[in-house]
């Protein structure tokens, strides 16, 4: 009895400690729309966790469409910017990351104004929605496993026949194409993005991939 009473108490002894209630979450498992509410309220971690989370792939988007490094990353400040003047006046109606992509297409729309230019090149992965890996350069990135045989040759001249093709390509189609084949959105953002109806976005993006496709068939098997 005694020995049972005792594989008891050691049982007891080591049964997991349980999350205190009033001990909050860490921002890193808080979500997008809660970080910015925190935000509003002037706590800087929250809007340090939101530039963490959504800084490169801001970045990747706004250099596709305006195709210069330098201005890329004025601009990727920009759009955070933003977000620090509008936090006390944010409300959570939509999806923080159609909130954000808003921002960044209007700021490039105006970037697109003051240049009085059109962008002039994507990225080569442009079957891709993976865009987040660690040290790659934003553009000329070929992501099958077929890419290492490519000399610099190959790779100048997939390069060549991309730039010539999305040159074909308006604005507005090339913007709906980026953000549903680059950075993962739904259509339902990007409607929301664009201000325009679902059926307009869908529209694009197959016009755009209609465009491009003749252009790069010959180098399917790579981008």
């Amino acid at each position: 009895m005694a020995e049972e009473m005792s594989n008891i108490a050691a049982f007891r002894s080591e049964a997991p400690r349980l999350r205190d209630a009033d001990i909050p979450l860490p921002y890193a498992q808080w979500t997008d729309e809660n970080l910015m509410l925190e935000h509003g309220r002037g706590t800087e971690a929250a809007f340090e966790e939101l530039v963490r989370r959504f800084h490169r792939s801001v970045f990747n988007y706004i250099y596709r469409m305006v195709q210069n490094r330098h201005v890329g990353e004025e601009l990727t400040q920009e759009v955070f910017m933003a977000l620090v003047k509008n936090g006390d006046r944010y409300t959570p109606t939509a999806k923080f990351s159609t909130y954000l992509y808003t921002i960044a297409s209007n700021i490039v729309y105006k970037e697109w104004a003051r240049q009085k230019r059109r962008p002039k090149m994507f990225s080569l992965s442009w079957w891709s929605n993976d865009h987040d890996g660690e040290g790659e350069s934003p553009i000329d990135t070929i992501r099958d496993e077929s890419a290492c045989v490519l000399t610099a040759f190959k790779r100048g001249e997939i390069s060549e026949a991309v730039n010539e093709a999305l040159h074909k390509i308006a604005p507005h189609y090339r913007e709906s194409f980026v953000l549903k084949r680059f950075q993962g959105l739904s259509y339902e953002e990007i409607a929301e993005i664009t201000d325009c109806p679902i059926g307009t976005v869908k529209s694009r993006i197959a016009r755009a991939e209609q465009a491009l496709r003749p252009f790069l068939e010959k180098y399917r098997e790579y981008v």
